[in-house]
């Protein structure tokens, strides 16, 4: 069974969004072509729809993964099904549809890690907690192993793990916010498992500290030859990516 704290292997290879350079982001078919491509995960992406339940999708508009007007939590779940969440990526996905956190787990469950990122939400305090509904599907899915919660909203993560503090947890740090501040000291601070930064931010010495620390690092976004070198070279400890078949030959390659 695959473990985010316990990895069997490092760098895990997580499949950004899916299998994003192959088929649209953050839908079934990216989420089937990362397990065809070798992923050890998949990163995804939830907000709440209008009524409250969790969708996997990146933007909070729908104008370009769904060619809509409007925002995800405006519409409730049967509206947003009504839209092709492929068209804009090829004609051959217009039937993909925007999934639902539960389909992801029914689809890759025992096959795959997920690490579900969560975005922010103007109906956290109104109908839709984002968090208790989340931690209401990991529970029911009983995934608490193969899941790693992350967001840049620590907030977020900070309520997570109240409620659920076996399931591991990734801090994500943007690059221009983090001036005066050590993002591996932050991460430990809170309690994380996973120090997750852009791969043009991370550093040897940071890398080093972390795992000093008792932490991992993950480093997005990693599509070419030499991005994933010099991951390697670092010691990063998952890689994510739009291009998972492609990163498992480059490892394989490199052993």
């Amino acid at each position: 069974m695959f473990s985010w704290l316990v990895p069997r292997s490092r760098p895990l290879i997580v499949a950004h969004r899916g299998s994003s350079k192959f088929a649209p982001e953050n839908t079934l078919a990216a989420f089937r072509r990362a397990i065809d491509d070798g992923a050890d995960a998949v990163e995804l992406d939830i907000r709440c729809a209008a009524d409250g339940e969790v969708i996997v999708i990146h933007d909070s508009g729908l104008g370009r993964t769904a060619g809509e007007r409007g925002r995800v939590e405006q519409m409730t779940l049967d509206e947003l099904k009504s839209l092709s969440a492929g068209s804009w990526f090829h004609r051959r996905f217009a039937h993909e549809r925007i999934p639902t956190l539960d389909e992801v787990f029914d689809l890759v469950h025992g096959r795959l890690g997920v690490n579900i990122e969560i975005k922010s939400s103007r109906l956290r305090r109104g109908h839709c907690d984002i968090v208790d509904r989340c931690v209401e599907i990991v529970r029911r899915h009983g995934v608490g192993s193969t899941v790693l919660i992350s967001s840049f909203h620590h907030g977020y993560l900070d309520e997570f793990q109240a409620k659920v503090p076996d399931v591991a947890v990734g801090y994500l740090f943007h690059p221009l916010k983090r001036i005066g501040r050590s993002p591996v000291r932050a991460t430990k601070r809170k309690g994380g498992q996973y120090l997750i930064m852009s791969s043009r931010s991370v550093r040897k010495h940071m890398i080093e500290h972390a795992h000093a620390e008792g932490l991992m690092v993950g480093a997005f976004t990693i599509n070419t030859r030499k991005q994933f070198g010099r991951a390697l070279r670092l010691g990063v400890d998952a890689i994510y990516t739009d291009d998972p078949g492609g990163m498992r030959k480059f490892l394989n390659a490199s052993k």
